[in-house]
């Protein structure tokens, strides 16, 4: 089915921190769906800063309840990275058991009310750590971020919803890894923003659901 809106759900790598064009790669990705054979179609960045796949679970619904009109609109998920970051000289932020549960349950429910892609987290420089913020000091590694990937995935495969690995690929990326740099190592310049968007309007799945 194609939807003529489309609700990104997500954390501070969705919603575009360090981005100078305010659009992430979620507004890149609808600006070129924006008008489709004479369609309008409508795209949501419903990401929040520091979100958990915990947060986000006791959220979208209400989220997608309040856009809902004549049809619910495509899914779209990316989490995790907060998920496995880690206060200074503590555990992960939530535990990997948690988070699998956590995103086994959201994802089945959202597969069942419409049609759902799923992201997976991308990579940070790690020599940002330890990473001071308002909410505290972080410490946040790549290893955790690649453990949590994998489960995503794993869980993905199970409940047949397209998941996008992006991970591996952009840790190995020059360009992905320059684009840290210009940004504060975690939330990558506008450079990284634009290579998400290309490989989701790449994507196989995402152009079943939007073309």
């Amino acid at each position: 089915m194609i939807h003529d809106q489309i609700l990104f759900f997500g954390d501070s790598i969705t919603v575009g921190g360090n981005d100078s064009l305010g659009l992430s790669w979620p507004g890149r990705l609808a600006r070129g769906l924006v008008t489709r054979g004479g369609a309008y179609v409508t795209g949501y960045n419903l990401g929040v800063n520091g979100d958990t796949s915990v947060q986000i679970a006791s959220r979208w619904q209400a989220e997608v309840l309040a856009r809902g009109r004549e049809e619910t609109g495509l899914l779209v998920f990316a989490f995790g990275f907060n998920d496995a970051a880690k206060p200074t000289g503590g555990t992960c932020q939530v535990d990997f058991e948690t988070s699998v549960k956590t995103a086994r349950s959201m994802m089945q429910a959202a597969r069942d009310q419409s049609d759902v892609l799923w992201i997976g987290p991308t990579p940070l420089d790690e020599t940002v750590n330890p990473m001071h913020t308002a909410s505290g000091n972080w410490d946040m590694r790549n290893d955790d971020i690649a453990r949590y990937d994998a489960a995503y995935s794993g869980i993905a495969e199970e409940l047949d919803i397209p998941y996008l690995r992006l991970f591996g690929e952009f840790l190995t990326s020059a360009r992905y890894q320059a684009a840290l740099v210009a940004g504060d190592k975690v939330h990558p310049g506008d450079d990284g923003y634009a290579m998400i968007a290309e490989r989701v309007a790449d994507w196989d799945a995402w152009k079943t659901l939007t073309a």
